[in-house]
């Protein structure tokens, strides 16, 4: 009989690590599958982005209108940006359907005149008739760059200072990583057009 059970209770010690790996598997199972859970429900929180006309990228062919002010939602015309700045403020618009792109942030623009030849090769090679366009969000922290630096005829950013040359492709001084993407244009008559997608990266790079 004693036998018996010393046989017995050196079964249920040989069982015993196999019975806790089993339950250490099936413990491991049941956290993956609450994260992936919870993963999941998570994702169906997120809202998800529709895109519309509004809010498409800049489109080759697209006018650029004014963004704010008097003329706002109003083509920019050449005869409008005094050379050497300041820039103005555009978004981009179908010239078939008159949408205008202003429902996504990044497809702020500026956009302003200076001599032709003040421009250096890789800039002035989609500028048209001294003017040029950018995004106007800012490489640092995505801020929109909405300062004229008339003294140095530099792009300046409100939140922390970012300063950009629109005639280089190259930040002067502050935290931003890179310049402002270029975007480029050609005219019809005396409005501007856009002629192709960004040239770079669009807002904060850090």
């Amino acid at each position: 009989m004693e036998d018996h059970e010393e046989a017995m209770r050196e079964a249920d010690e040989k069982a015993m690590p196999t019975r806790r790996a089993v339950l250490q598997a099936a413990m491991g199972t049941a956290a993956v599958a609450t994260l992936l859970s919870s993963l999941y429900v998570g994702a169906g929180l997120i809202p998800r982005v529709t895109k519309t006309p509004e809010n498409e990228p800049p489109q080759e062919g697209d006018i650029l209108v004014y963004a704010t002010g008097a003329k706002m939602n109003q083509p920019i015309l050449t005869s409008d940006l005094a050379e050497g700045g300041p820039f103005q403020l555009a978004f981009p618009m179908d010239p078939k359907t008159r949408v205008i792109r202003n429902k996504e942030p990044k497809n702020t623009l500026l956009v302003l005149k200076q001599p032709p030849s003040s421009y250096d090769a890789k800039v002035a090679a989609h500028v048209a008739q001294g003017v040029v366009c950018y995004s106007a969000i800012c490489t640092h922290l995505g801020c929109t760059v909405s300062l004229w630096d008339a003294a140095q005829k530099l792009m300046r950013c409100p939140c922390h200072g970012a300063l950009y040359d629109p005639r280089q492709d190259r930040v002067v001084s502050g935290p931003a990583p890179q310049a402002l993407a270029q975007l480029p244009i050609r005219l019809e008559g005396d409005q501007i057009v856009v002629a192709g997608a960004f040239l770079g990266p669009v807002g904060a790079q850090v």
